[in-house]
């Protein structure tokens, strides 16, 4: 506006077409005014120069609105700004185009201290940003902003991003684990390459690997469409549930024993991996809005890409996300989850009389009146639990605890199965364990 002539400013201008164009109009001798028409008048016809005609729509008159990122998905700004930007952006828009410049709008409150007091330098009461990222790191600041409610002012206290910062370490400690676990597994990234994965149709619906994988499923359904409305306080809770819940206390403490003890290249660890690699690699896509930097670390590790790759192009960012894994999970795993739930009880119980303190001291015995629980693994439903043995009494009324204490103990995963015994090394092995170290 200030540096270039009238007839440049109305080089799209179409002067022959415009019926309501004074007769006789010279458009290069224009004068140009510099009086304030209005304060809001130039951000808020942005969206002219922005958007539409950067995005091939400025060759047509304005109500063809065919710029091709042209309207605006969304304004976003503070709520003081409904009767500012998202008011004069909106009148302009429908005076020359007849149609809202934006499709949607989001608003949000202000930052103010933990007693909502708004923040100024003044007052003493500001947080630096700058010293934020430097002590908590850009991805904990940025995991506390997706974890709090923004339609209202919010709150920021220096205890508040400590926190943020322990939940923030679960995440990627969850990450940590999976990635540990896949260091001697190889994906089959395409046809030939020699991968290691196993086919989803060759996981048995009622597998652990396919109730983990399911969950994932309903874990992306849930974030892709908080996401959608712009919930992302719904999204990061229900990623940290999922790492903190599904994940860690369930899914990666179940099957530890038999990705540390199993045959390295044994059918049921190679199918755990299998799981562990498909979930972690959509949980790195799902953390990509949120934790960019930790997401795309994991991602690239993931495929084992190094931070000295530096022509490597391999980044989450690129990625889609998952939609869902094609792997049946048989839909009783909700009965088991319950019969877990009242086994640990019965397990605490014990325990807080003060004997049977190990997990791998005991078995449980679960009933099963209607034969549900006698289709699933026997060492899954021990697993789940963290015992030795598992086994399931259709006549029984309520979970028992056996004592197991009197039964050997393998001296390499600690469990008291049926198969433990001595070996021509000298050791007392489970035959699993003595498979994995190749004694008989």
């Amino acid at each position: 506006w200030f540096t270039k002539d009238s007839a440049h400013l109305l080089r799209h201008y179409d002067y022959a077409s415009d019926a309501e164009a004074p007769k006789g109009l010279d458009v290069a001798a224009l004068a140009k005014s510099r009086d304030i028409f209005d304060v809001w008048f130039e951000s808020g016809s942005s969206w002219n120069s922005v958007m539409r005609e950067r995005s091939g729509g400025a060759t047509k008159p304005l109500s063809d609105n065919d710029g091709v990122d042209y309207p605006i998905d969304l304004y976003l700004e503070g709520s003081d700004q409904h009767r500012g930007w998202f008011q004069l952006s909106l009148l302009p828009g429908l005076g020359t185009t007849g149609t809202s410049p934006f499709k949607s709008v989001l608003t949000h409150g202000f930052m103010v201290d933990k007693d909502g007091k708004k923040m100024s330098k003044s007052l003493g009461n500001a947080l630096d940003v700058d010293e934020l990222v430097k002590n908590f790191g850009a991805d904990v600041c940025r995991w506390w902003i997706g974890s709090i409610s923004y339609e209202n002012d919010i709150k920021a206290d220096l205890d508040f991003f400590k926190t943020a910062g322990e939940t923030y370490r679960k995440i990627r400690n969850t990450l940590r684990f999976m990635l540990s676990n896949l260091a001697d597994f190889k994906p089959s990234l395409k046809d030939g390459d020699g991968g290691m994965c196993v086919a989803f149709s060759e996981f048995p619906p009622t597998s652990i690997d396919a109730w983990a994988l399911a969950e994932f499923n309903k874990l992306s359904q849930t974030v892709r469409a908080a996401y959608d409305a712009y919930q992302f306080q719904k999204a990061s809770s229900a990623i940290y549930n999922f790492c903190n819940d599904t994940m860690s206390a369930i899914y990666l403490g179940a099957v530890k024993d038999r990705l540390y003890c199993d045959r390295a290249d044994s059918a049921r660890r190679r199918r755990t991996q299998s799981a562990l690699w498909d979930i972690c690699d959509g949980l790195c896509r799902l953390l990509a809005p949120i934790i960019p930097h930790t997401a795309d670390e994991a991602y690239r590790e993931l495929r084992g890409v190094t931070n000295q790759d530096k022509n490597d192009t391999t980044c989450v960012h690129a990625a889609r996300f998952v939609d869902r894994y094609p792997v049946e999970c048989d839909p009783a795993w909700s009965d088991v989850m319950k019969a877990r739930d009242t086994a640990l009880k019965a397990m605490e119980q014990v325990r807080a009389q003060g004997d049977l303190e190990n997990p791998l001291d005991c078995a449980i015995v679960f009933p099963d009146p209607k034969g549900t629980l006698a289709t699933f693994d026997s060492d899954d439903l021990a697993d789940l639990l963290g015992v030795s043995r598992a086994t399931v009494d259709a006549s029984a009324s309520e979970v028992r605890i056996e004592d197991l204490r009197d039964q050997p103990m393998c001296e390499r995963s600690r469990k008291r199965d049926a198969t433990v015994k001595q070996r021509s090394d000298g050791g007392m092995l489970s035959d699993r364990d003595a498979e994995a170290v190749g004694v008989s």
